[in-house]
C-alpha cells in the first residue's frame, strides 16, 4: 500500500524526460509534474516549500507527495533556463531574480527556527541566520523574458545568510567570466545590490570566495559521506574547479572592485 501522501507512478504513456542540468538529482519531468530522488533532508525541505506556500512568494514548486519509486513529485514550473555558459543574464532577468531573492528572505525569516536535518547539517537556526536557498544561481531559475518565472532544485536548503544567497548568485552570473572584462562584472553586482536593496557590491564581491570556499568544502564532506549527489559533482571536477576558480577570482577582486 501507497503512503498517504503518494502519487502514483507514471502511466506507460506518460514519457519520463531528464531535465538538464541535474548533476545533483537527476530530476525527471512527468507531464506537469517533476520527479526528483529524495534524501534524509527531504522532509525539512518538504515543509520548507509547505511553509513558502502559504506565503505570497511566488515562483516556487508545490509538494505533490511522492511516488511508488520513492521520488518526491513537485509541480514543474514553466519557463526558460538561460544557459549558463553560453548566454548572459539580462539587467532586466537579474533585478528580477534579485527582487525574488529579498521577498524570499523577507518571508522565510517566518520559518520555524527549531533544528532539522538538512542536506550539510542537523541544527537549529542561529540569532542571525535564515533558511537560505544556497543554490540561486541562473540554472535554477526559469524566465518568460526579464521576468522570474521559476525558482527550483532546493534539496541544499539550510541555514544560513541572505548574503550567502547573493554570492551563489554573483558567482555564477556576472563573476562566471572575470577575466579582462572587470567593467562587466562591476556593472551586474551593481545592478544586483541596486535591485536587492540595503547591500553593497562590494559586500557581496568580497562575500564570494567565502561562500564558494565553504561550498567546496561541504561538497567534500558529502564526498566523503558518500552523498549520491556530491559523488556526481565529483565526476565533473567539483569541488576542484571551483577551488580554481576561487584563486582566479581573488587575483582579479582588486580590479573589479575599484570599478564599484
Amino acid at each position: 500500500m501507497l503512503p498517504p501522501d503518494a502519487v502514483d507512478s507514471p502511466a506507460s504513456d506518460e514519457v519520463e524526460i531528464p531535465l538538464e542540468g541535474g548533476n545533483v538529482g537527476g530530476a525527471v519531468r512527468v507531464g506537469d509534474t517533476v520527479r526528483r530522488p529524495t534524501g534524509p533532508w527531504t522532509p525539512a525541505v518538504h515543509e520548507l516549500l509547505d511553509f513558502l506556500a502559504t506565503t505570497d512568494l511566488p515562483h516556487v514548486p508545490r509538494v505533490l507527495g511522492t511516488d511508488d519509486q520513492g521520488r518526491e513529485v513537485l509541480t514543474y514550473l514553466p519557463g526558460r533556463v538561460v544557459p549558463i555558459g553560453v548566454e548572459t543574464l539580462t539587467d532586466g532577468q537579474v533585478r528580477a531574480a534579485m527582487r525574488w531573492l529579498r521577498h524570499f528572505h523577507d518571508v522565510v525569516a517566518g520559518f520555524p527556527r527549531d533544528s532539522r536535518r538538512w542536506r550539510f547539517l542537523e541544527r537549529a537556526l542561529e540569532p542571525d541566520e535564515i533558511v537560505c536557498h544556497h543554490d540561486t544561481a541562473m540554472y535554477n531559475m526559469a524566465f518568460d523574458g526579464d521576468e522570474l518565472a521559476g525558482v527550483f532544485d532546493w534539496d541544499v536548503a539550510g541555514p544560513g545568510r541572505p548574503i550567502d544567497d547573493l554570492a551563489i548568485f554573483a558567482w555564477n552570473a556576472p563573476l562566471l567570466f572575470p577575466d579582462g572584462d572587470h567593467a562587466t562584472a562591476a556593472h551586474g553586482l551593481r545592478v544586483m545590490a541596486e535591485a536587492y536593496g540595503d547591500v553593497d557590491p562590494a559586500v557581496i564581491l568580497d562575500h564570494v570566495t567565502v561562500r564558494m570556499t565553504d561550498a567546496s568544502d561541504r561538497i567534500e564532506e558529502g564526498q566523503r559521506r558518500g552523498d549520491p549527489g556530491m559523488l556526481r559533482l565529483g565526476e565533473i571536477g567539483e569541488p576542484a574547479s571551483t577551488r580554481a576558480r576561487i584563486a582566479t577570482l581573488r587575483a582579479h577582486a582588486p580590479a573589479i572592485r575599484a570599478l564599484l
